[in-house]
């Protein structure tokens, strides 16, 4: 619990001298169809603002379609986000024909984390002793259709 709260008075007091990356829902691609299931991509743009450059750590997420979650996933992110840049990422996701709904269109929605590093010395230090992990929500939903085998 101290620590807790000396974490949030060190946070208060000096802050971590960065802005959190900010994500947006780009679009969303199917990219392969199987008997079993449908694999599409879900693809975010990521900015940095900052004059730092700020590593992506770690996606976790869910989509949920028909009132259920029909997909949970970890995805490395992988990368370092430049100084003041923009750059794209896709999430993979599955999601098994008996989850799909009829009619060739399943509306979904993404939402989860995505964790950062964000730079400066306060900031490493209170990750590297994990009291602190700086993340922020990422958030998707669309309508995507959904090929017919030709059977």
């Amino acid at each position: 619990m101290f620590r807790g709260i000396l974490c949030l008075v060190l946070l208060s007091c000096f802050g971590c001298g960065s802005r959190p990356p900010v994500a947006r829902f780009a679009a969303s691609r199917v990219v392969e169809v199987l008997p079993e299931a449908v694999a599409f991509e879900v693809e975010f743009e990521l900015s940095n603002t900052n004059d730092e450059p700020i590593e992506l750590l770690e996606y976790t997420y869910s989509v949920h379609a028909n009132g259920q979650t029909v997909y949970s996933g970890r995805a490395n992110g992988a990368r370092t986000l430049p100084r003041w840049s923009a750059v794209r990422a896709a999430l993979p996701v599955v999601i098994r024909r008996d989850q799909l709904p009829g009619g060739g269109v399943v509306e979904w929605s993404l939402s989860g984390t995505l964790t950062y590093a964000s730079p400066g010395a306060l900031a490493e230090t209170l990750q590297d002793s994990r009291l602190w992990q700086p993340s922020i929500a990422i958030a998707a939903s669309d309508r995507t259709s959904v090929p017919d085998l030709g059977n």
